[in-house]
């Protein structure tokens, strides 16, 4: 995992490999990514949309990346991971990214033991 420092101001950074299609890189505020993959349903073969990351920045300015799997039998999508970082807070002794880690359920993401 390469560290790298902000070149600006973007909250957020994706890199993409696509093999001989080509290679794609940005920074940006907010951040949307779908994972498609073919599937069978039925006689028919379609794509369906199964990882979704989301990026978001909060209204306390905390920053948040959530990762979301989706299958056709299920009602709503579930988040499965939820990465927080506050990057305004300077000076503290903690580490500013917070990791949750558990299958969301009917309350929401519930957080993983440890985790602020």
């Amino acid at each position: 995992m390469d560290l790298m420092a902000p070149p600006d101001r973007r909250k957020f950074q994706v890199r993409c490999d696509a093999g001989s299609q080509g290679r794609f890189e940005v920074g940006t505020d907010t951040l949307s990514v779908r994972v498609g993959q073919r599937m069978r349903a039925g006689k028919d073969e379609e794509m369906w949309d199964s990882v979704q990351i989301l990026c978001k920045e909060q209204s306390d300015g905390s920053l948040t990346v959530e990762v979301v799997v989706c299958h056709p039998d299920w009602e709503e999508a579930r988040t499965i991971a939820a990465i927080h970082s506050r990057p305004q807070d300077d000076g503290t002794a903690s580490p500013s990214l917070k990791c949750d880690l558990q299958l969301s359920g009917p309350g929401g993401l519930q957080r993983a033991s440890g985790a602020q």
